[in-house]
């Protein structure tokens, strides 16, 4: 009786010793009857960081902000946001955009199994159709964690004050967006870094804790540049390219020259900018719409391609978004000046895609340029965008394995 209390009483202090070894993480050997030793391991692994530990992003013109969690419920401006928080897969959060004709989804539904959460009908937006702005109260109203809206577009078109963007930071959320990337212009006094595509989606997707989504489909998008640069004949072979807006008889002209995300998809594919040599402002220069251009200014300049910015908004025929003022455009084939023109011609007059690309969009604008600008090396564009596989320049179903989050883009 009393040789079994003493093994008992060793077990217990075993046991005691064994706990208070693996409360400090010590390795041990542990011989069998057999001989045979068994490692047991007690060493603790490292905390994983905590979802809700506070990280922070910085990004021109905003500087540093602060977030304790992803952001749930998103505010934005410009349809490029939007795009960002489709790549993200956080458009499901989304509460309130700019502008009701900067919509268009034909990019997104040619993504195999790809489930998207933008609805034109459900959302709520900032502007009215006559262009007027939100006010404070709108923001307050709609309580949003986080707004996708540069606080210095808010300053300068709408005449915001430093305290009023404060004031909405402070009690509503902060903002983050750099909006003058679009053309690389800025005309305000206050520092402004330009960022590119892929930056600024980034800089997005770092809010989300998704920045390798970006990454991912910023290697397709180098390597579809890559394939078709290689493709491109010298410059001095390459037709040269209107970009025009077109709107109650105002012709607008567009700069390639600028930089910028807006027309980053023709700087992608080489495009030769017909107006490169204009001596009056473009779009985006001295801060608004730039100068106008007649139909006998266009003539003198004759590209051999034009292109309609924006035009991909709004459905054919349904006299809506850019796309209407587009039709208006065709109509100057028409016209005894118009029809002189060598884009009309050879039929080499197109709906353009959206200047507020994101990451997604960038991709197949970039195939849409060089569809529309060399069709002899990368076949004929189609305005319904659906092309059979053979004529596709990048992998859909690669995009949509990474928008799912089941895959990277590879080398």
């Amino acid at each position: 009786m009393a040789l079994l209390e003493g093994r008992a009483a060793r077990l217990v202090s075993i046991a005691a010793l064994l706990v208070a070894l693996i409360a400090v993480g010590i390795t041990l050997s542990v011989f069998s009857a057999a001989g045979d030793r068994t490692i047991i391991s007690t060493e603790k692994k490292p905390a994983q960081p905590s979802p809700d530990k506070p990280y922070s992003v910085t990004m021109s013109p905003v500087g540093t902000v602060t977030f304790q969690r992803p952001p749930e419920r998103i505010v934005t401006q410009d349809a490029n946001y939007n795009d960002m928080l489709v790549a993200v897969n956080r458009d499901d959060k989304l509460l309130a955009t700019g502008y009701q004709n900067n919509f268009y989804d034909g990019f997104y539904r040619q993504l195999p199994a790809v489930d998207f959460s933008l609805n034109p009908k459900t959302l709520i937006y900032l502007s009215a159709a006559s262009g007027n702005m939100f006010d404070k109260e709108l923001l307050y109203q709609l309580r949003a964690d986080i707004h996708h809206i540069d606080p210095l577009q808010l300053a300068q078109s709408r005449s915001w004050s430093k305290a009023d963007v404060e004031e909405i930071a402070r009690n509503v959320g902060p903002f983050f967006a750099n909006r003058y990337s679009r053309e690389n212009i800025y005309e305000g006094d206050e520092p402004y870094r330009f960022y590119n595509v892929w930056e600024l989606a980034d800089k997005v997707a770092q809010v989300y804790r998704q920045p390798e989504r970006i990454a991912a489909l910023e290697k397709i998008g180098d390597r579809l540049t890559r394939d078709i640069k290689a493709k491109l004949p010298p410059p001095d072979k390459r037709p040269k390219v209107g970009l025009i807006y077109y709107a109650k008889g105002r012709i607008t002209p567009y700069s390639l020259g600028h930089g910028g995300f807006g027309q980053a998809q023709y700087v992608a594919v080489g495009a030769l900018d017909a107006f490169a040599e204009l001596k009056i402002a473009t779009y985006g220069e001295g801060g608004g719409r730039g100068a106008a251009l007649d139909l006998e200014g266009l003539l003198a300049i004759d590209p051999d391609v034009l292109i309609m910015p924006l035009a991909i908004y709004g459905a054919p025929g349904s006299g809506q978004g850019a796309r209407a003022a587009y039709e208006q455009l065709l109509k100057l084939g028409d016209d005894p000046l118009g029809k002189r023109l060598k884009a009309f011609q050879t039929g080499r007059v197109h709906p353009g895609g959206t200047p507020l690309q994101g990451p997604v969009f960038y991709l197949f604008q970039i195939e849409m340029a060089a569809k529309q600008i060399y069709p002899d090396l990368f076949g004929a564009y189609r305005d319904d965008q659906h092309y059979p596989p053979e004529e596709q320049l990048f992998d859909r179903g690669l995009v949509a394995k990474i928008l799912r989050g089941e895959a990277d883009a590879g080398k």
